[in-house]
């Protein structure tokens, strides 16, 4: 199928996923997609059953990311639903002055603040916290927490998969088998996982200054992490890894670590 030209990007999904992932895989496609596709199509694009893709296309729906049509018949039956995605060009009101409004907060810091990396990677950090704050139940394994961050980010468009590092020491994306050889070897040695980002919600501003940007959302991530008492923190963000794509190992790190400024890696 064809792909988009340029870092168009999408404005993700809300609600969970299968951290790892089906609702983003369908994103993916739908983003990528410029004819409108049925539900055995996707079904089988992403290789799950009917009745699984048809409820993350209404959830879709649901959320202003997809619309849904009938394609007319010559003949008697009943008319096939196809489904198209509504982006690059976000059409869901709500969605998009959110998105404008954090965009210009962003803007605002990076033209008119001294450190605005600093500056936004401590705004990311609060933005965690309180985002964990919400939760009633805290996770009390370690990768239950990291479910929870993924779930977090998903809810917030980064459309997040969450990879291993597998046994040749490479981080491979389940969604297009891509391995990230230069991420590899600069990300820690001690990162076992990591998080890839197949959308940035930020991207207009990224374009810009993909520090201030990335340093923004590496404070959100730890403020998550510190908040929920994992001792896991991300420790550097490679934007545009690929197209459409950032990358960014999860590792431990010590207390005296947790307030200091993502290394930010540049491809």
């Amino acid at each position: 199928m064809p792909k988009a030209n340029g870092r168009f990007g999408f404005d993700g999904t809300t609600g969970r996923n299968d951290y790892g992932g089906r609702r983003t895989h369908i994103i993916q496609l739908l983003r990528d997609t410029r004819t409108p596709l049925s539900v055995p199509q996707v079904a089988e694009a992403v290789g799950v059953h009917v009745n699984t893709a048809r409820f993350h296309l209404e959830s879709l729906v649901d959320s202003g990311l997809a619309q849904r049509s009938q394609q007319p018949r010559s003949t008697p039956g009943r008319p096939r639903v196809l489904y198209v995605g509504t982006l690059p060009n976000q059409t869901h009101e709500r969605a998009q002055g959110y998105r404008l409004l954090a965009e210009t907060l962003t803007q605002t810091v990076q033209k008119h603040f001294p450190e605005p990396s600093r500056t936004l990677y401590d705004v990311g950090l609060m933005w965690g916290h309180r985002l964990a704050e919400l939760n009633m139940d805290v996770p009390e394994s370690e990768s239950d927490r990291i479910d929870l961050l993924i779930s977090k980010l998903d809810a917030l468009w980064f459309a997040p998969e969450l990879v291993a590092r597998n046994d040749a020491g490479a981080f491979t994306s389940t969604i297009d088998e891509s391995e990230w050889d230069e991420a590899k070897t600069t990300a820690s040695k001690d990162a076992d996982h990591a998080v890839i980002f197949h959308h940035c919600p930020f991207v207009n501003v990224a374009e810009q200054d993909s520090t201030a940007v990335c340093s923004l959302h590496a404070g959100l991530m730890n403020g998550l992490l510190d908040e929920m008492g994992s001792d896991q923190r991300a420790v550097a963000i490679h934007p545009w890894v690929r197209e459409h794509q950032c990358f960014s190992p999860l590792a431990r790190v010590k207390d005296s670590d947790v307030e200091k400024p993502i290394p930010v890696v540049e491809n």
